[in-house]
């Protein structure tokens, strides 16, 4: 049988219109986006800690406990003055010390909650091996531990994926 380009048009545009009907419904996730998190429970002489460390696929965890809101912003009122009808431009002077480098990206922070608690977060990820680490004040280790965290979901679906919690690890100082 042999067919024009108007039958190869039919069985195109029935293709189209029929794509995607398997007779179930279709499975639509609505979470795009979620952090999974891991509590870590400090104890012995958690005083001392500075900074709790979650290291996994290679990459580890950056700080996410600094300021919790923006600086307040000043207002002075004052003489206002006519701006300079001439510019002087003077050249930068060359550096002679580096710039410090800006810490890199990681999908993972750990954030003091209490003295005795960090919490970790991960960006839609929940890795079977994770390090856990302890700082002082002076950079130096006071304690590690590798885990496998045992993550639960906590929200969204088995189909979609959605939000998984773990812990708490313990960790002695």
């Amino acid at each position: 049988m042999k067919t024009g380009p108007a039958g190869l048009i039919a069985a195109l545009l029935l293709a189209v219109a029929t794509a995607g009907c398997s007779g179930s419904a279709p499975n639509v996730c609505p979470a795009i986006a979620w952090f999974n998190t891991l509590t870590v429970s400090l104890d012995g002489s958690v005083e001392k800690v500075s900074l709790v460390e979650f290291c996994a696929e290679g990459v580890c965890s950056v700080r996410a406990d600094g300021p919790v809101r923006a600086p307040e912003a000043s207002v002075t009122t004052g003489a206002v003055t006519a701006p300079a009808t001439t510019l002087a431009v003077t050249p930068a002077p060359s550096r002679s010390v580096p710039t410090p480098s800006v810490p890199g990206y990681s999908p993972f922070t750990a954030a003091r909650v209490d003295g005795r608690t960090w919490q970790v977060s991960l960006m839609m990820r929940s890795p079977k091996t994770v390090t856990i680490r302890a700082y002082s004040a002076d950079g130096s280790v006071l304690a590690q531990r590798d885990v496998e965290p045992g993550w639960t979901r906590v929200g969204g679906s088995e189909a979609c994926g959605g939000p998984e919690t773990a812990g708490p690890v313990r960790l002695v100082i």
